[in-house]
């Protein structure tokens, strides 16, 4: 139950960083959608936190799509967090 709740978490804090950027950068969410190979709605999932698990490769999607670098820190105590980076 825990590692459930602490995916959301995750989800939720990496679409309130995608939406910030993607909002940064004046692309639509279809705009950011051609960039991922998504659609629209997929990347409002994104955006609300819907998209579940995070996985390594939407990560690296988002990295490329939204040039950003992205920080994961997994914790043995589960205080894991996320972030964007402008990429170099």
């Amino acid at each position: 139950m825990v590692a459930e709740r602490e995916q959301i978490r995750l989800a939720q804090h990496l679409g309130q960083l995608v939406y910030e950027r993607r909002v940064a950068l004046d692309l639509s969410q279809a705009g950011l959608g051609e960039r991922l190979a998504m659609t629209a709605d997929e990347v409002e999932t994104v955006e609300l936190g819907g998209m579940l698990p995070v996985t390594a490769d939407l990560l690296v999607r988002l990295a490329a799509a939204l040039r950003v670098e992205v920080d994961l820190r997994v914790m043995t105590d589960g205080s894991n967090t996320l972030a964007f980076e402008d990429a170099a």
